[in-house]
């Protein structure tokens, strides 16, 4: 069979340990004191303890290595253990101490000598006071006196009366703590509170292939489109030289044959300038064998360039030339081939041009306002979320290409979309929303999910869609249930309870008082618990 373990702390009074034992699902409960015995280490309180658990049908085991606490719960009938693993067993009530002053011992009483009739009447047995002095040297009486200083004979009468008075004050102080226990405690728990808005932030993906689900933060929209046609005339300024690049033959000869010892490689590309500042590069690569140095030491090695521009001034080029250091650089043969032309032809910024000029020739506002007028009444039209789409609109000369006469176009359809969330859609993800904050706790209520004011900020396009922060205040309120609280007020105190009431959204304080003055904690009986709030919308 399971059992409970309670532990009790040292300011636990007998009303809190007696509501930790009746809040227990078990039916066998060990209690383990701190090391100062605090409300245990009264016989009064064991045995209230033992009452409250006999009325719970539940059985008792203190554990404890403590002799006169083991002793106490004895008299009480509470069995003890030493640990929670031990067998309990009742310990053994001592003998009843006798008080010495209390018990006549009769070897210390001395039998006083029997008076004979004759003796009392005979006038030769009476003696005067001076002969009887005389004779003992003791005053008459004295023996008595004597015999009373030597035996403290106890008043029966009063031990009698101090018994007494003591059972009725016994017996006046356990009603008085029963009354003030189980009876008198009495707890007011004051609540004030409020609805208050429960703010809704968070990121959201848009789409019209979407689902709306808050699980997955996606809501689904619908877009309202209309298609309009343009054409804008502009001028091509572009400037291109399409003229020939002159050509010719370059000889590299190695200055010295430790250049061809180590087996020299001129990459092409490679720069050839004249005196005159004309450049040129190779149009490939050339390589000296080292292991024949003789021949290409005298003769070099020729390979082709190319002007880097065109032009007819790199026609004619010849003799000698610099590049690569150690080697000798001459134009084998004349340069040839180069021609000048320039053509008039469309450049970026023509069209660029043309587009800006399109931008603000587009009545996109008044555009906007025809699509938003096609959505219905308490749909969230997204108003940054409106698409200009001017793929379609392009140059009829391309960049780049000739204009003969210097005209061309920008021409094409420009599609206008704007995006919203239906009703319906926005209501089913707001309701998931606020649900969902209040999940688990059934003291909260939704009041409004704030369709009305709900903003959308932020709206970035992806993926075909949109991503926005929606935000709007929902109205969340507390639904206190009086009798759910008061059977968590048992047995509780003030902190406890004040904490617990204040956890709820919307409770503004929470107070509770108790009654008398001496209590500490809430009454197990419900029926002595006062709940009072004031809930302000």
């Amino acid at each position: 069979m399971q059992k409970d373990v309670i532990y009790i702390d040292t300011e636990d009074d007998i009303t809190a340990v007696v509501g930790k034992i009746k809040a227990s699902p078990q039916k066998i409960i060990a209690l383990v004191p701190p090391n100062r015995l605090g409300a245990l280490q009264s016989a009064v309180n064991l045995k209230l303890i033992q009452r409250a658990a006999d009325q719970e049908g539940k059985r008792i085991v203190i554990i404890t290595g403590n002799q006169a606490l083991a002793a106490l719960a004895a008299s009480a009938h509470i069995p003890t253990a030493r640990t929670l693993q031990s067998r309990p067993e009742m310990a053994e009530v001592p003998a009843l101490e006798v008080d010495d002053e209390d018990v006549i011992d009769g070897s210390q009483v001395e039998a006083e000598p029997a008076t004979t009739p004759s003796e009392e009447t005979t006038p030769d047995a009476v003696q005067s006071p001076k002969s009887s002095e005389g004779s003992s040297g003791k005053k008459p009486g004295s023996a008595a006196a004597d015999l009373k200083k030597k035996v403290k004979v106890p008043d029966f009468k009063k031990m009698r009366k101090k018994l007494l008075i003591g059972g009725c004050v016994a017996v006046l102080l356990i009603v008085f703590l029963v009354w003030a226990i189980f009876f008198a405690p009495s707890a007011t728990i004051k609540i004030v509170a409020r609805t208050s808005d429960a703010a809704l932030n968070t990121q959201v993906t848009l789409g019209n292939s979407l689902q709306t689900s808050l699980r997955e933060g996606t809501i689904k929209t619908v877009a309202k489109t209309t298609t309009k046609n343009i054409a804008i005339d502009f001028t091509a300024t572009g400037k291109k030289d399409v003229g020939e690049k002159a050509t010719g033959t370059v000889r590299f000869t190695p200055s010295t044959f430790a250049v061809m010892r180590d087996g020299a490689t001129i990459p092409s590309g490679t720069t050839i300038s004249t005196s005159s500042g004309l450049q040129f590069t190779t149009n490939e690569s050339v390589t000296f064998d080292k292991d024949s140095p003789g021949s290409e030491l005298v003769r070099g090695k020729t390979v082709k360039v190319t002007a880097v521009a065109s032009g007819q001034k790199y026609n004619g080029v010849s003799g000698s030339g610099n590049g690569p250091s150690d080697f000798l650089v001459s134009f084998a043969e004349s340069t040839s081939g180069g021609t000048d032309k320039t053509i008039t032809v469309v450049q970026k910024s023509d069209v660029e041009q043309a587009q800006n000029k399109m931008s603000s020739s587009l009545d996109s506002d008044n555009i906007k306002k025809e699509l938003a007028s096609q959505f219905g009444n308490g749909d969230i039209v997204l108003q940054d979320a409106f698409q200009e789409d001017k793929s379609g609109v392009k140059p009829t000369i391309a960049i780049g290409d000739e204009a003969s006469e210097g005209k061309a176009q920008l021409a094409g359809p420009v599609k206008y979309s704007l995006f919203g969330i239906e009703k319906n859609e926005a209501n089913t993800f707001l309701d998931e929303y606020f649900k969902q904050q209040i999940d688990g706790k059934a003291n909260q209520q939704v009041h409004s999910n704030g369709l009305s004011k709900v903003s959308i900020t932020n709206v970035s396009a992806r993926d075909g869609g949109y991503t926005a922060n929606m935000t709007t205040n929902g109205k969340i309120g507390p639904k206190i249930d009086s009798n759910e609280l008061k059977d968590f007020a048992k047995g509780k105190r003030y902190s406890e309870i004040r904490s617990h009431v204040e956890e709820v959204e919307g409770v503004e304080s929470a107070d509770v008082s108790f009654s008398p003055f001496w209590v500490q904690a809430a009454p197990n009986n419900t029926d002595k618990i006062t709940v009072k709030f004031d809930v302000n919308e």
